[in-house]
């Protein structure tokens, strides 16, 4: 078969869902010449999103564990395009790529045109504000791999500061606005990368840090049974990470927030970590989306105003079953729509259809630094029902949906020796980024 004939399939973003399911596709039927896959991205490399927060604080040194996505193509079957999407036109079929700019002004790749049979919207989800006044100005996200190399030098900056000054009673002061599993990791892991300074010398006592997680609704974890949210909240509290729940954010400032009951949190470093949408420009395509710019989809992941598109991901407002309501934005839904989807469009190529998509949903972990998780998992046989896990056997489990992504994008026997190879170098490295 001509490329000219192939099957044309476009996969705009590559996050976790769409590099998993760039991978499955190309091994499956690029590498046959079956069809073309082509993944688009405006970053060169990939990093797995629930581990920003240790790039946030040097406990992950991203130059060690991306992914590129040029050498990644060519060993599995799919294309990479390197460019933004920045538009889209359903008569021809085509979406728009706007030019590549390097650091210097220089122009990598010019604007172009891309055309598909089936495209795939994988684009993620943005920092979400809801409107409150001073987050744009004076907070800091943690959305994208830049946001966290930025998080990380003003954490160490603020940081050695305090250790470096004349004023024994001074103190970091951090706020961190969000108590879902973002807002949660990050702050234990802060508390474990601050007080691991004196490892280099510093001079910083644990009394010095002060970290607060400030969320609108009663409990941090809202969305978890409330034992998993108690256990998080006395592990946070054994570190001095004071909990503020129950109370939203009315705007922040340059010394703080101040609270919608008349409080303020003032902190030198302000961390917004409350929600996620869309992002603005999928409005712009004529597809119907919600209120979070979610495009929305059926439960076979097409796009309601056009069969030829699919969506996955945080970007899409997929019906959680006939429930009617929506799937919340997580790794794990898009993990699972990347996986189905890979099957999906392998049966189409191949003359065949597929069951609509269900999700399975499997619990929650959430970490809390170096050596401790908590997490509710689903049965996966047997009575339907939750069961709790903490401690360091959950920290184990947590660790290993990162390897479990690795095996998904690498295979389990390159998976294996990145494991091994980590372990070494963990014998041989600093434990934390400090440059």
């Amino acid at each position: 078969m001509s490329d000219t004939n192939k099957q044309r399939i476009v996969i705009v973003g590559g996050g976790a869902g769409g590099l998993e399911l760039a991978t499955r596709l190309g091994k499956r039927l690029g590498r046959s010449k079956r069809a073309r896959t082509i993944l688009v991205d405006g970053s060169p490399t990939h990093i797995w999103k629930p581990l920003l927060h240790e790039v946030a604080t040097g406990a992950l040194n991203t130059g060690e564990d991306e992914v590129n996505y040029f050498a990644h193509a060519h060993h599995h079957g799919y294309e990479f395009e390197f460019g933004w999407m920045d538009g889209l036109d359903r008569a021809r079929k085509v979406i728009r790529i706007s030019p590549v700019v390097d650091e210097y002004g220089h122009q990598i790749a010019a604007a172009r045109e891309l055309a598909y049979d089936t495209l795939v919207l994988a684009v993620g989800a943005v920092p979400n504000d809801f409107g409150t006044p001073g987050v744009a100005e004076h907070c800091l996200f943690l959305n994208t791999q830049d946001d966290a190399e930025r998080l990380r030098k003003r954490i160490l900056s603020e940081a050695f500061s305090v250790t470096c000054g004349d004023d024994p009673a001074s103190e970091l002061r951090i706020g961190i606005v969000g108590g879902g599993a973002t807002g949660v990791e990050l702050a234990a892991e802060i508390h474990h990368t601050v007080t691991e300074l004196h490892a280099y010398g510093a001079q910083f006592r644990p009394e010095q840090l002060q970290i607060y997680i400030i969320e609108g609704a009663p409990r941090i974890l809202a969305g978890a049974p409330e034992a998993m949210s108690l256990y998080a909240t006395e592990e946070l509290g054994k570190r001095h990470i004071d909990v503020v729940a129950g109370v939203r954010v009315a705007s922040a400032d340059a010394r703080g927030f101040a609270l919608a009951d008349g409080r303020r949190i003032d902190a030198a470093l302000r961390i917004w970590a409350a929600g996620v949408k869309a992002p603005n420009w999928l409005a712009t395509l004529g597809l119907s989306v919600n209120r979070a710019n979610q495009i929305v989809v059926d439960r076979n992941l097409c796009c309601v105003d056009d069969p030829h598109i699919r969506v996955i991901g945080d970007c899409a407002a997929a019906p959680d079953g006939d429930s009617g309501k929506t799937l919340s934005a997580t790794a794990q839904a898009a993990r699972q729509e990347a996986e189905w989807l890979a099957d999906a469009l392998t049966d189409t190529v191949n003359g065949r259809t597929t069951e609509p998509f269900v999700f399975k949903p499997q619990g929650m972990l959430v970490s809390l630094g170096k050596y401790r998780a908590v997490g509710s998992l689903a049965a996966i046989v047997g009575p339907k029902r939750d069961y709790h896990v903490e401690g360091r056997s959950a920290k184990m489990m947590y660790v290993s949906l990162y390897r479990m992504h690795q095996a998904a994008i690498h295979g389990w026997p390159m998976a294996m020796l990145l494991w091994m190879g980590d372990k070494l170098k963990k014998a041989a490295r600093p434990t934390l980024k400090l440059h």
